[in-house]
């Protein structure tokens, strides 16, 4: 399917060009696209050499979904060209998200059963997982209704009509209450990002906004939200309270740090892992564990410093494009580019302790779905600079 869809544009010979062009852009994040995708491919070398051939097949199968995703900006900012395009996409994709929350909502209060198969089910049953995402993981929903939550507020500033405001506020609130049923602490991490970046771009905005929303939620809970509650409060009590009761508040925390000390470790006897990496989807063979449960410890383990450099190179660059596309002058693109960002700023923060921005195996389409978002939020940029008199009289209309 990948391979049909990516055949399909570049059959295009108008698509195909400007791909090109994008390729020798230095200003667009896609620059360190290039060189990370470059250190991953070398990095099957690297692996092969420190574990032998046993697990190859399976790497390469993850080599090649994770460059799929990785490549995808290059298509969507080819592909997306005027302001109608632009927000035609940005709402189909805002819409997808709502569904999705829907769907895993209804799931959450067992109105529907999940779509997938047995050996999932069993892999993830200590969260009830799994929900409606392309991947069974808590992590995976949480961050996708992270992002829906952060992009409705977006719209939730746009449209003018009352009704549509309260739809819109409604998805927010089971966009925010999903990933509580799946009970993923990475998702509420991510509000530490999202709520200093509300701040910054808007304080009015912020306090109106989360105003309407506790409203919304209060009559809400008010019409039938025991059930909810009900259900928030069994997550809560299996996930955090019961650990601490269990282990202290050191339960919350040292699954994770005993990977981190296992890295440490792995370092101070094998230092030139820092030159070279353990080689991509090969750091179970250093630490013993599938993954660093840390992106950027995640990268540097399997890429190196090279590649650790790469790789927050191109999250800084990435950072600065969705902050220039905040001044574009045209009130949609510039919130939709403001809640992007500031769904960025939590995905960072969720990324201390998960691969969210990585090709692991249980985060399935997710870093796809992420390029496929901050690719198309900073698109205008492109267009812009190619062809500014066009994109202005378009938004003029």
């Amino acid at each position: 399917m990948i391979l049909l869809v990516f055949g399909f544009y570049l059959l295009n010979q108008d698509v195909a060009r400007e791909i090109s062009r994008i390729l020798h852009v230095q200003d667009l994040f896609t620059k360190w696209i290039k060189w990370l995708i470059v250190l991953l491919i070398l990095s099957i070398f690297i692996a092969t050499f420190y574990s032998g051939i046993t697990f190859l097949l399976p790497r390469l199968i993850r080599l090649y979904r994770f460059i799929s995703y990785l490549i995808v900006p290059f298509f969507v900012i080819a592909a997306v060209r005027t302001r109608t395009q632009y927000l035609t996409v940005f709402n189909t994709f805002f819409l997808l998200t709502a569904v999705t929350a829907l769907i895993a909502f209804l799931q959450g209060l067992n109105y529907l059963p999940n779509f997938w198969p047995e050996y999932w089910v069993e892999m993830y049953s200590e969260n009830d997982a799994p929900v409606a995402t392309l991947s069974p993981h808590h992590k995976h929903i949480g961050v996708v209704m992270l992002v829906g939550v952060c992009i409705g507020l977006g719209y939730f500033l746009i449209v003018r009509n009352f009704f549509l405001k309260f739809l819109i506020a409604v998805s927010i609130l089971v966009m925010f209450t999903v990933p509580l049923f799946a009970g993923t602490r990475t998702y509420l991490l991510g509000f530490v990002g999202v709520f200093p970046a509300l701040i910054y771009i808007g304080r009015v905005q912020f306090i109106a906004s989360l105003t309407f929303l506790v409203i919304i939620a209060y009559f809400t809970l008010s019409a039938g939200g025991e059930q909810i509650t009900e259900r928030v409060e069994q997550k809560f009590e299996k996930r955090v309270a019961s650990r601490v009761e269990r282990f202290g508040y050191e339960g919350l925390y040292r699954e994770r740090t005993v990977i981190y000390e296992d890295i440490l470790r792995a370092i101070i006897q094998h230092p030139y892992l820092l030159l070279t990496g353990t080689g991509y989807q090969n750091i179970f063979s250093f630490i013993g564990a599938n993954g660093a449960h840390n992106n950027y410890l995640q990268a540097m383990m399997e890429l190196g410093l090279l590649g650790f450099f790469v790789f927050i190179s191109f999250l800084v660059l990435l950072w600065r494009n969705l902050k220039w596309s905040m001044k574009i002058k045209d009130r949609q693109i510039s919130i939709l580019s403001q809640y992007t960002w500031v769904a960025f700023a939590g995905i960072l923060m969720t990324m201390f302790v998960g691969e969210t921005i990585w090709g692991q195996a249980a985060m399935f389409t997710l870093a796809g779905q992420l390029s496929f978002l901050f690719a198309l939020a900073i698109s205008p940029l492109y267009w812009i600079s190619r062809y500014q008199k066009l994109f202005t009289t378009e938004s003029e209309r």
